[in-house]
């Protein structure tokens, strides 16, 4: 409770508030799926790892929770990401997805740069259990997320959704880590 008032008062003075990022709490969860070469999208500064992978982000990234620098600049909302297709081992993004308004095309923008066999790892919001943490803990809401129905089940008919390929799940969490959902994914490119 004082702490929610703590983050309150914080807030109206304008003070800065870091708060863990969300790669940091499930890290140990998913690094083992990390292999080889790959890269963290949209990673504000604490990326999954620091050896064999590359960090793509806005120049200057909104979030800053880390001190990891930027090694591709790239708006991926508007642009595509500046590498050659098949290009990783595995790819990861914490809490980018959910601010796209098309998630199919967010999908494809990732797994166009994996490579096929390679796996992709996404960290996302189930929305409502998001908002009610916000609202429990005093956290500002994040007002880039555009689906109040993102969760597990959103992910996965979203995935279900494409042609051009297909996945097996290696690791799945459901809100184990309070409103966080976990898919680790082993892609086949059918195209």
């Amino acid at each position: 409770m004082i702490s929610k008032i703590i983050r309150k008062i914080k807030r109206k003075l304008g003070i800065k508030q870091r708060y863990p990022s969300e790669t940091s709490k499930v890290r140990h969860l998913v690094t083992p799926y990390c292999v080889g070469n790959g890269c963290d999208i949209g990673f504000g500064g604490d990326k999954i790892k620091n050896e064999n992978c590359m960090g793509i982000d806005f120049l200057n990234p909104y979030a800053n929770t880390g001190k990891d620098k930027v090694d591709i600049p790239c708006d991926v909302m508007k642009e595509e990401i500046p590498l050659a297709d098949n290009t990783f081992d595995y790819v990861y993004t914490s809490h980018l997805i959910e601010d796209f308004s098309n998630t199919r095309e967010a999908l494809q923008k990732f797994t166009r740069i994996l490579k096929n066999e390679g796996n992709l790892i996404l960290v996302f919001p189930d929305q409502p259990k998001y908002e009610s943490y916000c609202k429990k803990t005093g956290q500002p809401l994040n007002l880039f997320h555009v689906h109040k129905n993102m969760g597990l089940k959103f992910m996965l008919n979203q995935l279900n959704g494409m042609d051009n390929l297909s996945y097996t799940i290696l690791f799945e969490s459901d809100c184990e880590i309070d409103y966080n959902v976990v898919l680790v994914l082993k892609i086949k490119k059918l195209r």
